[in-house]
């Protein structure tokens, strides 16, 4: 492949003209320094209103006292109705600013399928840094690094900024909201999820080389590695503690992530109650199925953090693979 050396850029009156690897970061990021200073205002944006978010629910809770109040008790109606109006105001707004962490996987991996890699590609643009002594692997190298780094950096102060806020509310003031719902908004994960979502967006970009079809390329790749992977292996990344007992055991509520109730047979087996719904008897689904007391297999609160890195360290080897085999693309595609 030959080409004519051109600079890769025009570099700004006074700017001291960068080469080779050191300047592509410079080069990237002025590339799409429209989509850098809108992202940033953005994460500036969602840091200040979850700041004040977290000081105005500390605020109406404390004020009022629902923290401990029998706040679904029908001796309670002033505190019930208390309850509701908060749930209506700052609840729905916490849960709306967790939209941001759950979208930032797929959205992350489409902006680097499309304008990162695949437009390069597409409109041949690649050549001229390609003819400034910058080899396909470091060209691609900078191309996932410095997304990859703003991720990190924009991405984890989100969370943790999202994470201290949700932690203000006792779980039961936000029914839907726990923390096994909100999994994929809370810790370590929406930052683990984003990382894999540029591995799997510069795959994309290096496979189908043209901006949009590379776009939704990237998007379902995403979908099918966290959707049905991950969602499927999260409950068992960790071990369940699981409790026996004699008699058909209640559903625990405070904080718990319940996975499965069922009866422990005299072999020892585990059934998970297929017949035990309301209204049948628990000792006729004992009788029927032979069983000799009965499990309850669930997460507690204790598990949140251990589940949160294990799920990470998963979607960072992921990544790991997914960059691996996009590396071993670009080196058969353009040896």
């Amino acid at each position: 492949m030959t080409a004519t050396a051109t600079p890769l850029a025009a570099a700004p009156a006074g700017a001291r003209p960068r080469a080779g690897l050191r300047g592509l970061p410079w080069l990237v990021l002025r590339q799409h320094r429209v989509t850098a200073w809108c992202a940033a205002s953005a994460l500036a944006a969602l840091v200040v209103g979850l700041v004040w978010l977290r000081f105005g629910m500390d605020d109406f809770i404390d004020s009022r006292a629902i923290r401990d109040a029998c706040i679904t008790s029908a001796e309670c109606p002033t505190a019930q109705a208390t309850v509701d109006y908060f749930r209506r105001t700052a609840g729905d707004l916490l849960h709306y600013l967790g939209y941001p962490l759950m979208l930032l996987p797929p959205l992350a991996g489409m902006f680097v399928a499309g304008p990162v890699v695949a437009r390069e590609l597409e409109s041949g643009t690649y050549k001229l840094a390609w003819t400034q002594s910058v080899s396909p692997l470091r060209w691609f190298a900078v191309k996932l690094s410095v997304p990859a780094v703003a991720v990190l950096a924009g991405g984890s102060l989100l969370s943790a900024a999202y994470t201290w806020a949700w932690q203000a509310v006792p779980e039961v003031l936000l029914p839907g909201q726990a923390w096994y719902h909100s999994f994929d908004t809370l810790g370590a994960a929406p930052v683990a999820h984003a990382l894999l979502g540029i591995a799997v967006g510069a795959l994309a970009g290096l496979l189908v080389k043209r901006a949009v079809p590379a776009m939704g390329a990237a998007l379902v790749g995403y979908l099918v590695l966290a959707g049905e992977l991950l969602d499927n292996l999260r409950a068992h990344l960790v071990g369940p503690v699981t409790q026996l007992s004699a008699a058909q055991p209640g559903l625990i509520r405070d904080r718990t992530w319940m996975l499965e109730r069922g009866i422990v047979t005299r072999t020892g087996e585990h059934l998970a109650e297929p017949d035990c719904g309301i209204g049948v008897s628990p000792e006729w689904c004992l009788a029927r199925r032979d069983g000799a007391g009965w499990y309850l297999e669930f997460h507690p609160y204790s598990h949140f953090w251990p589940l949160q890195w294990a799920e990470a360290g998963v979607s960072v080897a992921l990544a790991a693979v997914v960059t691996g085999g996009a590396v071993w693309l670009l080196r058969r595609m353009y040896r």
